[in-house]
Protein backbone atom coordinates (compact mmCIF):
# COMPACT_ATOMS: atom_id res chain seq x y z
CA UNK A 1 0.00 0.00 0.00
CA UNK A 2 1.10 3.63 -0.51
CA UNK A 3 2.79 5.48 2.13
CA UNK A 4 0.17 8.28 2.81
CA UNK A 5 1.21 12.09 2.67
CA UNK A 6 0.67 12.78 6.61
CA UNK A 7 2.73 9.67 7.44
CA UNK A 8 5.90 10.34 5.06
CA UNK A 9 5.85 14.26 6.08
CA UNK A 10 5.69 13.05 9.55
CA UNK A 11 8.92 10.56 9.37
CA UNK A 12 10.98 12.81 6.83
CA UNK A 13 11.14 14.97 9.88
CA UNK A 14 11.45 12.22 12.69
CA UNK A 15 14.39 11.05 11.02
CA UNK A 16 16.14 14.64 10.76
CA UNK A 17 19.18 12.87 13.10
CA UNK A 18 19.75 10.33 9.98
CA UNK A 19 21.45 12.34 7.94
CA UNK A 20 20.14 13.77 4.87
CA UNK A 21 21.04 14.79 1.53
CA UNK A 22 22.08 18.29 -0.04
CA UNK A 23 18.56 18.23 -2.41
CA UNK A 24 16.58 18.85 1.02
CA UNK A 25 18.73 21.76 2.00
CA UNK A 26 19.04 23.18 -1.27
CA UNK A 27 14.92 23.12 -1.48
CA UNK A 28 14.71 24.82 2.48
CA UNK A 29 17.14 27.25 1.16
CA UNK A 30 15.15 28.15 -1.80
CA UNK A 31 11.57 28.22 -0.42
CA UNK A 32 10.65 32.21 0.12
CA UNK A 33 9.73 32.77 4.02
CA UNK A 34 6.19 32.95 3.21
CA UNK A 35 5.99 29.74 1.15
CA UNK A 36 4.86 26.86 2.73
CA UNK A 37 8.12 24.82 4.40
CA UNK A 38 8.28 21.13 3.41
CA UNK A 39 9.79 18.56 6.40
CA UNK A 40 13.11 17.27 5.68
CA UNK A 41 16.29 15.75 6.97
CA UNK A 42 17.41 19.13 9.11
CA UNK A 43 21.25 19.41 7.68
CA UNK A 44 22.88 22.72 7.40
CA UNK A 45 21.83 24.80 4.91
CA UNK A 46 23.40 25.33 1.66
CA UNK A 47 24.83 28.70 0.15
CA UNK A 48 22.93 29.09 -3.17
CA UNK A 49 24.17 32.76 -3.47
CA UNK A 50 28.01 33.91 -4.72
CA UNK A 51 28.32 37.58 -5.25
CA UNK A 52 31.10 37.15 -7.93
CA UNK A 53 29.51 34.47 -9.86
CA UNK A 54 25.97 37.16 -10.25
CA UNK A 55 28.40 39.51 -11.05
CA UNK A 56 30.10 38.06 -13.89
CA UNK A 57 26.98 36.20 -15.33
CA UNK A 58 26.21 37.04 -18.87
CA UNK A 59 22.50 36.21 -17.55
CA UNK A 60 22.55 38.24 -14.18
CA UNK A 61 23.90 40.93 -16.36
CA UNK A 62 20.26 41.12 -18.56
CA UNK A 63 18.16 44.16 -17.49
CA UNK A 64 15.26 42.36 -18.37
CA UNK A 65 15.95 39.45 -15.83
CA UNK A 66 18.34 40.20 -13.07
CA UNK A 67 18.14 36.41 -11.75
CA UNK A 68 14.77 36.36 -10.76
CA UNK A 69 12.07 33.72 -10.47
CA UNK A 70 11.29 33.21 -13.91
CA UNK A 71 9.74 30.23 -15.37
CA UNK A 72 9.64 28.11 -18.43
CA UNK A 73 6.65 25.24 -18.81
CA UNK A 74 7.33 23.09 -22.41
CA UNK A 75 4.41 21.13 -23.13
CA UNK A 76 5.53 18.08 -24.78
CA UNK A 77 2.34 16.99 -27.09
CA UNK A 78 3.95 13.31 -27.70
CA UNK A 79 2.79 11.29 -30.85
CA UNK A 80 2.95 14.06 -33.74
CA UNK A 81 0.57 16.62 -33.02
CA UNK A 82 -1.83 17.22 -36.08
CA UNK A 83 -1.15 21.11 -36.70
CA UNK A 84 -3.87 21.62 -39.63
CA UNK A 85 -6.76 20.37 -37.72
CA UNK A 86 -5.30 22.65 -34.33
CA UNK A 87 -4.94 25.76 -36.19
CA UNK A 88 -7.11 25.49 -38.85
CA UNK A 89 -6.87 27.90 -42.05
CA UNK A 90 -9.23 29.18 -44.17
CA UNK A 91 -7.18 28.20 -47.53
CA UNK A 92 -9.22 25.94 -49.67
CA UNK A 93 -6.74 23.30 -50.01
CA UNK A 94 -7.26 22.15 -46.59
CA UNK A 95 -10.97 21.23 -46.79
CA UNK A 96 -9.71 19.64 -50.26
CA UNK A 97 -7.19 17.63 -48.63
CA UNK A 98 -9.61 16.26 -46.31
CA UNK A 99 -13.18 15.62 -47.22
CA UNK A 100 -13.82 13.64 -43.99
CA UNK A 101 -11.45 15.24 -41.44
CA UNK A 102 -12.34 18.57 -42.57
CA UNK A 103 -13.73 20.57 -39.32
CA UNK A 104 -16.77 22.31 -40.06
CA UNK A 105 -15.94 26.19 -40.33
CA UNK A 106 -19.56 26.81 -38.00
CA UNK A 107 -17.45 24.86 -35.27
CA UNK A 108 -14.54 26.24 -35.66
CA UNK A 109 -13.11 29.21 -32.74
CA UNK A 110 -12.56 32.46 -34.40
CA UNK A 111 -8.86 33.85 -33.81
CA UNK A 112 -9.20 37.96 -34.47
CA UNK A 113 -7.14 39.43 -37.22
CA UNK A 114 -6.43 36.50 -38.71
CA UNK A 115 -7.34 33.99 -41.28
CA UNK A 116 -7.02 31.31 -39.06
CA UNK A 117 -9.09 29.24 -36.19
CA UNK A 118 -8.91 26.79 -33.64
CA UNK A 119 -10.43 23.51 -32.88
CA UNK A 120 -13.48 23.87 -31.19
CA UNK A 121 -11.95 21.69 -28.06
CA UNK A 122 -9.66 24.89 -27.36
CA UNK A 123 -11.84 27.64 -27.55
CA UNK A 124 -11.34 28.31 -23.70
CA UNK A 125 -7.65 29.28 -25.14
CA UNK A 126 -9.23 32.43 -27.19
CA UNK A 127 -9.05 34.93 -24.50
CA UNK A 128 -5.72 34.51 -24.12
CA UNK A 129 -5.46 35.45 -27.94
CA UNK A 130 -7.57 38.75 -27.56
CA UNK A 131 -5.31 39.59 -24.61
CA UNK A 132 -2.54 39.04 -26.55
CA UNK A 133 -0.62 36.62 -23.98
CA UNK A 134 -0.85 33.86 -26.82
CA UNK A 135 1.01 32.92 -30.47
CA UNK A 136 0.99 30.16 -33.06
CA UNK A 137 3.89 29.30 -35.02
CA UNK A 138 2.87 27.35 -38.09
CA UNK A 139 5.18 25.44 -40.20
CA UNK A 140 7.27 25.02 -37.26
CA UNK A 141 10.18 22.25 -37.95
CA UNK A 142 13.81 20.70 -37.32
CA UNK A 143 16.28 20.94 -40.37
CA UNK A 144 16.62 17.32 -41.62
CA UNK A 145 13.74 16.42 -39.57
CA UNK A 146 12.63 12.76 -39.51
CA UNK A 147 9.29 10.99 -39.73
CA UNK A 148 10.43 8.65 -37.13
CA UNK A 149 9.09 8.75 -33.85
CA UNK A 150 12.18 8.38 -31.79
CA UNK A 151 14.70 10.09 -34.48
CA UNK A 152 12.28 12.96 -34.50
CA UNK A 153 11.58 13.39 -30.82
CA UNK A 154 15.87 13.39 -30.52
CA UNK A 155 16.12 16.07 -32.81
CA UNK A 156 13.33 18.44 -31.55
CA UNK A 157 14.52 17.56 -27.80
CA UNK A 158 18.30 17.89 -27.88
CA UNK A 159 17.56 21.21 -30.69
CA UNK A 160 20.31 19.52 -32.93
CA UNK A 161 19.14 18.35 -36.24
CA UNK A 162 19.96 14.89 -38.21
CA UNK A 163 22.33 13.51 -35.39
CA UNK A 164 21.86 12.23 -32.52
CA UNK A 165 22.72 14.61 -28.56
CA UNK A 166 23.90 13.27 -25.36
CA UNK A 167 22.00 16.62 -23.95
CA UNK A 168 18.72 18.08 -24.30
CA UNK A 169 18.27 21.85 -25.35
CA UNK A 170 16.96 22.67 -21.87
CA UNK A 171 19.94 21.09 -20.13
CA UNK A 172 22.55 22.43 -21.98
CA UNK A 173 20.95 25.86 -20.64
CA UNK A 174 20.77 24.17 -17.46
CA UNK A 175 24.13 23.83 -17.51
CA UNK A 176 25.36 27.21 -18.61
CA UNK A 177 23.29 29.09 -16.00
CA UNK A 178 24.42 26.96 -13.29
CA UNK A 179 26.87 29.03 -11.89
CA UNK A 180 25.17 32.07 -12.08
CA UNK A 181 21.78 30.93 -10.32
CA UNK A 182 23.29 27.84 -8.08
CA UNK A 183 26.86 28.68 -7.16
CA UNK A 184 27.51 25.47 -9.29
CA UNK A 185 25.68 23.42 -7.12
CA UNK A 186 23.64 21.02 -8.88
CA UNK A 187 19.55 21.59 -7.64
CA UNK A 188 17.27 18.56 -8.92
CA UNK A 189 14.54 21.34 -8.19
CA UNK A 190 15.67 23.38 -10.88
CA UNK A 191 14.05 21.29 -13.80
CA UNK A 192 11.42 19.22 -13.21
CA UNK A 193 9.65 16.65 -15.70
CA UNK A 194 6.26 15.73 -15.45
CA UNK A 195 4.60 12.86 -16.85
CA UNK A 196 7.83 11.00 -17.87
CA UNK A 197 11.77 11.85 -17.83
CA UNK A 198 12.26 14.54 -21.04
CA UNK A 199 15.61 14.21 -22.62
CA UNK A 200 15.49 17.76 -23.56
CA UNK A 201 16.13 18.43 -19.61
CA UNK A 202 19.05 16.29 -20.16
CA UNK A 203 22.55 17.98 -19.32
CA UNK A 204 26.08 17.00 -18.21
CA UNK A 205 25.90 18.75 -14.74
CA UNK A 206 22.34 19.76 -14.19
CA UNK A 207 19.95 16.66 -12.00
CA UNK A 208 16.63 17.28 -12.99
CA UNK A 209 13.10 15.51 -10.92
CA UNK A 210 11.20 12.72 -13.47
CA UNK A 211 7.77 11.92 -12.77
CA UNK A 212 6.19 9.58 -14.41
CA UNK A 213 2.48 9.78 -12.71
CA UNK A 214 1.97 12.25 -9.79
CA UNK A 215 -0.90 9.74 -8.47
CA UNK A 216 1.23 7.25 -8.23
CA UNK A 217 4.52 9.03 -6.73
CA UNK A 218 4.87 7.11 -3.73
CA UNK A 219 6.80 4.69 -1.77
CA UNK A 220 4.52 1.10 -2.22
CA UNK A 221 4.90 -1.08 1.32
CA UNK A 222 2.83 -4.25 2.66
CA UNK A 223 0.00 -3.50 5.01
CA UNK A 224 0.94 -3.07 8.57
CA UNK A 225 4.46 -1.25 7.73
CA UNK A 226 5.64 1.16 9.97
CA UNK A 227 5.77 4.34 7.60
CA UNK A 228 8.42 6.45 10.07
CA UNK A 229 10.56 3.59 10.96
CA UNK A 230 10.72 3.07 6.51
CA UNK A 231 11.20 6.60 5.62
CA UNK A 232 14.36 6.45 8.55
CA UNK A 233 15.97 3.13 7.39
CA UNK A 234 16.06 5.12 3.73
CA UNK A 235 17.98 7.55 5.23
CA UNK A 236 19.93 5.57 7.02
CA UNK A 237 21.69 3.75 4.17
CA UNK A 238 22.17 7.21 2.39
CA UNK A 239 25.27 7.61 4.19
CA UNK A 240 28.07 6.85 4.38
CA UNK A 241 28.89 6.30 1.06
CA UNK A 242 30.67 3.31 -0.25
CA UNK A 243 33.54 3.31 -2.60
CA UNK A 244 31.35 1.16 -5.59
CA UNK A 245 30.36 3.85 -7.76
CA UNK A 246 26.74 2.44 -8.88
CA UNK A 247 25.55 1.70 -5.16
CA UNK A 248 27.41 5.02 -4.09
CA UNK A 249 25.34 7.33 -6.96
CA UNK A 250 22.23 4.73 -5.52
CA UNK A 251 22.76 6.18 -1.93
CA UNK A 252 22.80 9.56 -3.21
CA UNK A 253 19.41 9.31 -4.80
CA UNK A 254 18.23 8.68 -1.73
CA UNK A 255 17.24 11.65 0.15
CA UNK A 256 16.47 13.10 -3.18
CA UNK A 257 13.70 10.90 -4.11
CA UNK A 258 12.50 11.24 -0.33
CA UNK A 259 12.36 15.04 -0.86
CA UNK A 260 10.97 15.04 -4.01
CA UNK A 261 7.51 12.77 -2.75
CA UNK A 262 7.72 15.14 -0.07
CA UNK A 263 7.76 18.50 -2.74
CA UNK A 264 4.41 16.52 -4.64
CA UNK A 265 2.62 15.98 -1.53
CA UNK A 266 3.13 19.67 -0.56
CA UNK A 267 1.79 20.66 -4.36
CA UNK A 268 -1.60 18.53 -3.41
CA UNK A 269 -3.66 17.89 -0.91
CA UNK A 270 -7.00 14.89 -0.38
CA UNK A 271 -9.46 17.24 -0.93
CA UNK A 272 -7.81 20.31 -3.58
CA UNK A 273 -7.15 17.40 -5.63
CA UNK A 274 -8.53 14.20 -5.53
CA UNK A 275 -7.02 12.42 -8.63
CA UNK A 276 -3.84 12.16 -6.93
CA UNK A 277 -5.23 9.85 -4.74
CA UNK A 278 -7.32 8.15 -7.41
CA UNK A 279 -6.70 4.53 -8.27
CA UNK A 280 -7.95 4.41 -11.48
CA UNK A 281 -5.65 3.24 -14.19
CA UNK A 282 -3.96 6.55 -16.11
CA UNK A 283 -5.40 9.11 -13.30
CA UNK A 284 -2.79 12.26 -12.76
CA UNK A 285 -1.08 11.69 -16.34
CA UNK A 286 -3.51 14.48 -18.13
CA UNK A 287 -2.70 17.32 -18.98
CA UNK A 288 -4.84 18.64 -16.49
CA UNK A 289 -3.35 16.82 -13.60
CA UNK A 290 -0.23 17.58 -14.94
CA UNK A 291 -0.64 21.22 -15.12
CA UNK A 292 -2.33 21.75 -12.28
CA UNK A 293 0.81 20.09 -10.44
CA UNK A 294 2.91 22.24 -12.54
CA UNK A 295 1.03 25.39 -11.08
CA UNK A 296 1.43 24.31 -7.82
CA UNK A 297 5.41 23.53 -7.76
CA UNK A 298 5.12 27.00 -9.49
CA UNK A 299 3.36 28.66 -6.55
CA UNK A 300 5.44 27.22 -4.03
CA UNK A 301 8.79 29.34 -5.27
CA UNK A 302 10.94 26.83 -4.66
CA UNK A 303 13.71 28.01 -7.41
CA UNK A 304 12.30 25.38 -9.91
CA UNK A 305 13.21 27.49 -13.77
CA UNK A 306 11.84 24.89 -16.41
CA UNK A 307 9.23 21.81 -15.52
CA UNK A 308 8.19 19.90 -18.86
CA UNK A 309 4.70 18.15 -18.97
CA UNK A 310 3.71 15.14 -21.24
CA UNK A 311 1.07 14.11 -22.86
CA UNK A 312 0.64 11.26 -25.27
CA UNK A 313 -1.53 10.05 -27.70
CA UNK A 314 -1.46 11.93 -30.40
CA UNK A 315 -0.38 9.52 -32.95
CA UNK A 316 -3.47 9.73 -34.84
CA UNK A 317 -3.21 7.36 -37.97
CA UNK A 318 -7.42 6.22 -37.39
CA UNK A 319 -10.19 7.48 -35.80
CA UNK A 320 -8.85 10.59 -35.68
CA UNK A 321 -12.08 13.09 -35.39
CA UNK A 322 -12.80 11.70 -31.52
CA UNK A 323 -9.19 11.00 -30.23
CA UNK A 324 -7.91 14.71 -31.21
CA UNK A 325 -11.19 16.60 -30.17
CA UNK A 326 -10.64 14.70 -26.59
CA UNK A 327 -6.68 15.56 -26.41
CA UNK A 328 -6.99 18.59 -27.54
CA UNK A 329 -10.03 18.98 -25.04
CA UNK A 330 -7.59 17.90 -21.95
CA UNK A 331 -4.77 20.20 -23.25
CA UNK A 332 -6.95 23.45 -23.63
CA UNK A 333 -9.02 22.80 -19.83
CA UNK A 334 -5.62 21.94 -18.54
CA UNK A 335 -4.01 24.94 -19.87
CA UNK A 336 -7.00 27.38 -18.92
CA UNK A 337 -7.38 25.94 -15.43
CA UNK A 338 -2.91 26.39 -15.21
CA UNK A 339 -3.35 30.12 -15.86
CA UNK A 340 -6.63 30.38 -13.45
CA UNK A 341 -4.67 28.43 -10.75
CA UNK A 342 -1.52 31.20 -11.93
CA UNK A 343 -3.53 34.18 -11.76
CA UNK A 344 -4.87 32.86 -8.25
CA UNK A 345 -1.44 32.49 -6.47
CA UNK A 346 -0.17 35.55 -8.69
CA UNK A 347 2.49 33.55 -10.55
CA UNK A 348 1.16 34.48 -14.05
CA UNK A 349 3.44 37.07 -15.17
CA UNK A 350 6.70 34.82 -14.50
CA UNK A 351 5.65 32.17 -16.60
CA UNK A 352 5.66 31.09 -20.44
CA UNK A 353 4.49 28.36 -21.85
CA UNK A 354 5.63 27.23 -25.07
CA UNK A 355 4.01 23.50 -26.68
CA UNK A 356 5.64 20.92 -28.92
CA UNK A 357 5.59 17.88 -30.81
CA UNK A 358 7.84 15.79 -32.64
CA UNK A 359 6.56 16.56 -36.41
CA UNK A 360 3.09 17.32 -38.04
CA UNK A 361 1.25 15.03 -40.01
CA UNK A 362 0.57 14.67 -43.58
CA UNK A 363 -2.05 17.21 -45.63
CA UNK A 364 -3.89 14.66 -46.94
CA UNK A 365 -5.83 12.75 -45.06
CA UNK A 366 -5.76 8.62 -44.96
CA UNK A 367 -7.96 5.69 -45.43
CA UNK A 368 -8.74 5.00 -42.23
CA UNK A 369 -10.35 8.22 -40.73
CA UNK A 370 -6.61 9.47 -39.79
CA UNK A 371 -3.50 11.23 -40.94
CA UNK A 372 -0.21 10.02 -41.01
CA UNK A 373 3.32 11.25 -40.16
CA UNK A 374 4.41 14.42 -41.69
CA UNK A 375 6.71 17.05 -41.27
CA UNK A 376 5.27 20.89 -40.64
CA UNK A 377 3.66 21.41 -37.49
CA UNK A 378 2.14 23.75 -34.95
CA UNK A 379 3.60 25.71 -31.45
CA UNK A 380 1.60 27.48 -29.22
CA UNK A 381 3.17 30.13 -27.39
CA UNK A 382 1.78 32.20 -23.94
CA UNK A 383 3.07 34.75 -21.57
CA UNK A 384 3.35 38.04 -20.72
CA UNK A 385 6.20 38.86 -23.11
CA UNK A 386 4.36 36.78 -26.35
CA UNK A 387 3.75 39.14 -29.28
CA UNK A 388 -0.09 38.04 -29.35
CA UNK A 389 -2.30 37.62 -31.67
CA UNK A 390 -0.18 36.47 -34.31
CA UNK A 391 0.32 33.61 -35.80
CA UNK A 392 4.01 33.38 -37.54
CA UNK A 393 5.24 31.05 -40.42
CA UNK A 394 2.29 29.60 -42.42
CA UNK A 395 1.56 25.75 -43.87
CA UNK A 396 2.58 26.77 -47.27
CA UNK A 397 -0.38 24.94 -48.46
CA UNK A 398 0.04 25.75 -52.26
CA UNK A 399 4.02 24.42 -51.89
CA UNK A 400 3.75 21.40 -49.89
CA UNK A 401 6.95 19.43 -49.58
CA UNK A 402 6.26 15.76 -50.95
CA UNK A 403 2.56 15.94 -49.57
CA UNK A 404 3.95 17.70 -46.34
CA UNK A 405 3.76 21.37 -44.93
CA UNK A 406 7.08 22.79 -45.56
CA UNK A 407 9.31 24.12 -42.81
CA UNK A 408 8.39 27.57 -42.14
CA UNK A 409 9.80 28.27 -39.16
CA UNK A 410 12.86 26.65 -37.67
CA UNK A 411 11.69 25.66 -33.65
CA UNK A 412 14.94 26.54 -32.68
CA UNK A 413 14.10 30.16 -33.12
CA UNK A 414 11.10 29.41 -30.73
CA UNK A 415 13.47 28.13 -28.47
CA UNK A 416 15.63 30.89 -28.28
CA UNK A 417 12.99 33.30 -27.77
CA UNK A 418 11.95 31.00 -24.91
CA UNK A 419 15.80 30.71 -23.42
CA UNK A 420 16.25 34.72 -24.00
CA UNK A 421 12.84 35.25 -21.75
CA UNK A 422 13.84 32.90 -19.36
CA UNK A 423 17.64 33.98 -18.39
CA UNK A 424 17.47 37.34 -20.11
CA UNK A 425 19.26 38.76 -23.43
CA UNK A 426 22.28 36.15 -24.77
CA UNK A 427 21.31 33.54 -21.80
CA UNK A 428 20.60 30.74 -25.15
CA UNK A 429 24.73 31.32 -26.03
CA UNK A 430 25.96 28.00 -26.36
CA UNK A 431 22.96 26.52 -26.06
CA UNK A 432 22.61 25.80 -29.94
CA UNK A 433 25.12 25.88 -33.26
CA UNK A 434 24.28 27.39 -36.13
CA UNK A 435 20.98 28.26 -35.20
CA UNK A 436 18.73 31.21 -36.52
CA UNK A 437 18.37 34.37 -34.65
CA UNK A 438 15.03 33.94 -31.89
CA UNK A 439 11.93 34.61 -33.32
CA UNK A 440 9.74 37.72 -32.22
CA UNK A 441 7.20 34.94 -30.55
Amino acid sequence: MPISRRNFLGGAAGAAAVGGGAWAALLRDSVEATAPMIPGPTTAPVSTTNTAAVATSPVAASPRLPLTNRVLVVLEMNGGNDALNTLVPAAGGYRDARPLLALTEGDLAALGGTDYQLHPALAELVRFWDDKTMSAVAGVAMPKQSRSHFQAMDSWRSGVPGSPSQTGWLGRWLDLTIDAERNGVPDPLRAIALGGGSPALVGVETLATAIRNPANFNLMTQPGTDADALVAAFLATSAPLVTEPTLAAAQQAIPGTLDALALLAATSSDTDDPSFESNTPGAGRSAVDLLGTAARIIGMDIGTRVLTVSVSGFDTHADQLDNHDALLRDIGTGLAQFFARLDASGDRDRVMVVTTSEFGRRVRENGSGGTDHGNGGLQLVFGPAVNGGMVHGGYGLESLDDGDIPLMVDTRSVYQAALEWLGGDGSADGVFEDAPAPLAV
